[in-house]
């Protein structure tokens, strides 16, 4: 009888360790399944300038179509039942709103400089959807957002820094990773960057594009 009840905790101790451990593996592949996205999703993106005083940290960014942000954060919320919140402009960053100004630009010469280097016309290549987190007055901050293959970037924020350094400007437009916001657990998304990608580390899942 004795032995009964000791066979009974343990199998009833195995099944609290086991049915979290469970859990937990089962949302992990889910979180780790391809986002299937329809490819005309990244094309035509637009070339913006947010209104100054608008509640963006974005001085100049490419705005995907309508509902490709919200519909990744849907999925992403359904994926990993976890509170956060959304951006307020559906932007891939080009250049900070903090870094306007540097060297004399104007907004219209960032966005002439963009159009010139072919930011418009870049064809957009998902890496995959991948996380970011920080420990953070006790819990774990957490930036979820889209990388994207976009060498056009690089060589925009390199023009840009030559022309304000021959202005005087100093070379303050540090290289910067095309990737676009997602989800966050605040609102503090300016604090995110600079944002060094480690796609090993920060892929949670492929984004497949279909035909």
């Amino acid at each position: 009888m004795k032995r009964r009840i000791v066979v009974k905790l343990v199998l009833g101790a195995g099944m609290l360790v086991l049915l979290p451990w469970l859990f937990m593996q089962t949302l992990q592949n889910t979180i780790a399944e391809p986002f299937e996205l329809d490819g005309e999703r990244f094309s035509n993106w637009t070339l913006v300038a947010p209104e100054r005083g608008a509640s963006t940290f974005v001085a100049v960014g490419l705005r995907p179509p309508a509902m490709l942000t919200s519909m990744l954060f849907n999925e992403l919320f359904d994926r990993t039942m976890s509170s956060m919140t959304a951006p307020g402009e559906d932007l891939l960053p080009l250049v900070f709103a903090r870094e306007f100004g540097v060297g004399g630009l104007s907004i219209a010469e960032l966005l002439q400089v963009a159009r010139d280097v072919g930011l418009e016309q870049a064809p957009l290549r998902p890496v995959c959807m991948a996380v970011k987190r920080e420990p953070f007055a006790g819990r774990t901050r957490e930036f979820h957002f889209v990388l994207i293959d976009m060498p056009e970037l690089a060589a925009f924020r390199r023009k840009i820094a030559a022309i304000a350094v021959e202005r005087g400007g100093g070379a303050r437009f540090e290289p910067l990773e095309p990737v676009l916001p997602i989800a966050g657990s605040d609102t503090a998304w300016e604090s995110w960057w600079p944002l060094d990608v480690d796609p090993v580390i920060d892929c949670q899942a492929p984004i497949t594009l279909l035909d």
